[in-house]
């Protein structure tokens, strides 16, 4: 049965339905409990997960470490920390998905109908709509250039659109890539009117959600895509981290880098001005990218694993 077409019966589907996903019920019990055939049965049950009548989440959540989080929100000085924890049901370590569900929940409390959302892309944001539940409708705009991956994978586009639909909300994404190979071209990109209209709304946002990057390889969204030369070069000049494509050293200072005119998105300025900065950060390795993009007043709200915040915790520690 093609999920487009529908059952002659759709008080059958709904049945057959419960009786299986809800009441464990057989194909065999099924077919006979309905007189029809077990194929039938079967291709009954699949419409109902394809047509989305039936949906099937697997999920171990995670608790939140409240003292924790209240040790890391005295000695950051940020507004809040949310430390995601182990799982209640089987005591796995923070995942990405945990990790995106407290942020969902975060926005959900803060953001207001009306007001502008801005989202960049990490691998946690990639599964943020999954997440969203009773997220007020708004304006949902792309904070950064456009990042794309093969497969089923979620780029910065689709995640923009995804969170907005899922909100009700209005989404403003735009293709440009997030590093352009001279500055020139940038400022080119920036000034075409689908571009430059995003661009302004990012000037004034309410809330903004964005990701702490480590200046690696393995941590950072940036990184990848530049010449290994230039990116090595910016290792040198004292960057540890990234946010949006805004370099960071170990103490929250920007780095003078010719990258900063390449990169299409939120300053540094604007998202200091933005009166929600929501980030996300995971993995242990993070840790000092995570203090300096505090110390770079980047961070109002950080939203991030257990093991990284103990780790935070023992690195200002043995700083003094």
């Amino acid at each position: 049965m093609d999920r487009r077409q529908k059952p002659a019966d759709p008080e059958l589907v709904l049945r057959v339905a419960r009786a299986h996903y809800v009441a464990d019920r057989s194909l065999v019990q099924i077919s006979e409990d309905e007189g029809i055939s077990r194929f039938q049965v079967a291709r009954l049950v699949k419409f109902a997960r394809d047509s989305g009548i039936v949906e099937v989440r697997v999920h171990d959540e995670a608790d939140e470490n409240h003292e924790l989080a209240e040790q890391l929100t005295a000695v950051l000085g940020v507004t809040r920390c949310i430390v995601v924890g182990r799982s209640r049901a089987l005591g796995m370590m923070p995942t990405l998905d945990s990790v995106a569900s407290a942020v969902a929940r975060e926005l959900a409390r803060v953001v207001r109908p009306g007001q502008r959302l801005g989202l960049t892309w990490s691998r946690v944001i990639e599964k943020l709509p999954e997440h969203v539940k009773d997220l007020a409708p708004g304006e949902v705009v792309q904070l950064a250039g456009a990042l794309s991956f093969d497969g089923d994978r979620l780029g910065s586009v689709e995640v923009i659109r995804q969170v907005a639909r899922a909100s009700g909300g209005t989404a403003y994404p735009f293709y440009a890539p997030l590093w352009v190979g001279d500055a020139r071209t940038a400022a080119s990109l920036s000034a075409q009117p689908e571009i430059a209209r995003c661009l302004e709304l990012i000037a004034d946002l309410d809330v903004a959600v964005v990701s702490v990057g480590h200046w690696g390889e393995r941590g950072s969204a940036v990184y990848p895509l530049l010449p290994r030369e230039l990116a090595e070069q910016v290792r040198d000049e004292g960057c540890i981290g990234e946010v949006s494509g805004r370099l960071l050293d170990r103490h929250g200072a920007s780095i003078d880098s010719r990258l900063d005119d390449q990169i299409i998105g939120i300053t540094a300025e604007q998202l200091r001005a933005v009166p929600e900065r929501i980030a996300t950060t995971y993995g242990e390795y993070r840790a000092e990218a995570t203090i300096a993009a505090v110390r770079a007043g980047f961070i109002s709200t950080l939203v991030l694993d257990e093991p990284q915040a103990a780790r935070i915790l023992a690195m200002l520690e043995e700083a003094g």
